[in-house]
């Protein structure tokens, strides 16, 4: 569903440098494309503390002295990572909609 949706934003945006938009349609579109990221920032943020605590039962379960946490400290390690790439997303987004990276015509 994540996959599908970024790539109807990608799409979009695509279709939107390369027509070269009205500037109040290329603004409808960045707006959409904020509200999307809101969401899926959202998302990602409740995920990441969700598998925080799935990693701290795998931390009991395994046990930290016999392997040092592998599993759980790598799970953190990408729970932390996938929120801070959509967390850049949005700021690429606001860096957009600010005009401070402009689209290419």
């Amino acid at each position: 569903m994540v996959r599908r949706l970024g790539t109807v934003l990608l799409l979009c945006g695509v279709a939107l440098v390369t027509t070269g938009a009205a500037p109040e349609e290329e603004r409808a579109m960045l707006d959409a494309f904020d509200e999307a990221l809101t969401a899926m920032a959202y998302a990602a943020a409740g995920l990441t503390v969700f598998s925080i605590v799935w990693a701290g039962f795998l931390l009991m379960a395994d046990g930290a002295e016999e392997r040092g946490g592998g599993r759980a400290r790598s799970a953190v390690f990408l729970s932390v990572a996938g929120l801070a790439l959509v967390l850049s997303a949005k700021g690429v987004s606001a860096l957009l909609r600010a005009g401070v990276l402009p689209f290419f015509n």
